[in-house]
């Protein structure tokens, strides 16, 4: 009791526990957790210095300049593989084992024979740009054809980069500079396919992009010509465009062809069509049929003055040995639905042209007939729909109405009956 009673003497407050600190909302922390040989049992490291320079080590970067010490001793498989794939894969294994560019075409050409007249082996060319030249290959392969392959070195091996096959013989390589000012090195090649004595060409572009880090297709698609592209930078953008001529006003299985060209531009990611420029038709089914998809597309106004123009234009070549004498009145029945269609009063004028033009009944072209039909109906009607049903009651018993618009090749539409008459 006493003791108890005596005076506390003064001393030290207890410690205040400070606060853990905790990761901030908004932000976020990166450090390689350490090893387990480490951490010691105890949850402790056995040396503080260990920590630091653990969360201090940078991450190892894969060196692109890395290449294989070349062996002349190397050699390309004796087998030639039955893909291309396969042909890719003995050739990295060929070439991480220190296989040369030079080795690699002799062995092509002289044990697989895979690279013909316009195949070949290139190792002079920095697509990636990481500062070492990767091998291209040009060659063909026993299912894809022409096909081109790029090979490329990674920490000591060689891994490859970019296949593209594209049929035909062995690609060629057209132009290898900087086509979209990127500062990196582009690859047009392409292949030619002759099939039945018609050749075609398939062109492709390659390319290192930054954003997707590798080498990729800028082309969406090959691009398939009769005749080789051209590069031209027509803007003066410094920019190199695409230039896909087309030339060949066609044949008998393909029907007339436009001719022009379509320009390919470079928009900051691939290069897509930019512009089309047709030449002016040659044959009169030509201006019929541009005249046809102007109807079918609602521009009525457009498909009467093509219609009008397939009517006086005497310049205008035969297709057909009897363009002159089918078409004209098929024009003229095309010509009166456009201006039923525009309530244009000019359609009287084309129903009397009609009948002065084929005023007998028994020997009226069958679209001669086709237009006196809807005119009779349309003006009873006055209704596009009710004229159109007549007229396909005509075709149905008069067939050739359709059959003569589909002897123009597989390249012109197809028409049906229902497309003589769309209302």
């Amino acid at each position: 009791m006493l003791a108890a009673c005596q005076n506390a003497p003064a001393g030290s407050p207890p410690p205040t526990v400070p606060p853990f600190p905790t990761v901030t909302p908004g932000f976020l922390l990166r450090a390689p957790l350490p090893p387990p040989n480490v951490i010691a049992l105890d949850g402790g490291l056995n040396n503080p210095a260990t920590a630091i320079a653990l969360a201090a080590r940078p991450t190892p970067t894969p060196n692109q300049q890395a290449c294989p010490a070349p062996n002349e001793s190397a050699a390309l498989i004796e087998s030639v593989p039955v893909s291309g794939r396969g042909m890719e894969l003995a050739i990295e294994t060929y070439l991480s084992s220190g296989g040369t560019a030079v080795g690699l075409e002799r062995d092509l050409r002289e044990r697989w024979n895979a690279l013909g007249g316009s195949g070949t082996v290139r190792g002079d060319l920095d697509l990636t740009g990481e500062g070492t030249a990767e091998i291209i290959v040009a060659l063909t392969t026993p299912d894809q054809g022409g096909t081109l392959m790029v090979f490329g070195c990674l920490d000591g091996r060689v891994i490859a980069l970019y296949h593209e096959p594209l049929g035909g013989d062995a690609p060629t390589l057209i132009r290898y500079e900087d086509m979209n000012a990127d500062a990196r090195t582009d690859l047009l090649f392409a292949s030619q396919d002759c099939i039945s004595g018609t050749c075609q060409y398939r062109t492709q572009l390659a390319g290192a992009t930054a954003e997707r880090g590798r080498l990729v297709n800028l082309l969406s698609r090959p691009l398939e010509s009769a005749d080789p592209v051209r590069i031209e930078d027509l803007d003066q953008d410094r920019i190199a465009e695409i230039v896909v001529q087309f030339g060949e006003t066609g044949s008998a299985e393909t029907g007339p062809q436009r001719t022009g060209f379509t320009v390919y531009d470079w928009d900051g990611f691939t290069y897509i069509s930019a512009l089309t420029q047709l030449e002016a038709p040659r044959y009169l089914i030509q201006v019929i049929l541009d005249g046809d998809a102007a109807f079918a597309a609602g521009n009525y106004g457009e498909a009467a003055a093509l219609y009008t123009r397939a009517l006086n234009d005497a310049s205008l070549e035969a297709w057909q040995p009897d363009d002159r004498t089918v078409l004209p009145p098929y024009a003229l029945y095309r010509l009166l639905l456009a201006y039923a269609a525009l309530e244009d009063p000019r359609r009287a004028e084309v129903q009397q042209a009609i009948l002065v033009q084929y005023p007998d009944p028994a020997a009226q072209p069958v679209y001669a007939a086709l237009a006196l039909t809807f005119w009779n109906a349309f003006q009873i009607t006055n209704n596009l729909n009710s004229a159109c049903g007549e007229v396909l009651s005509i075709m149905a018993a008069r067939p050739e109405a359709v059959a003569l618009l589909n002897r123009y090749g597989s390249a012109s539409p197809v028409y049906a009956a229902q497309t003589l008459c769309p209302f």
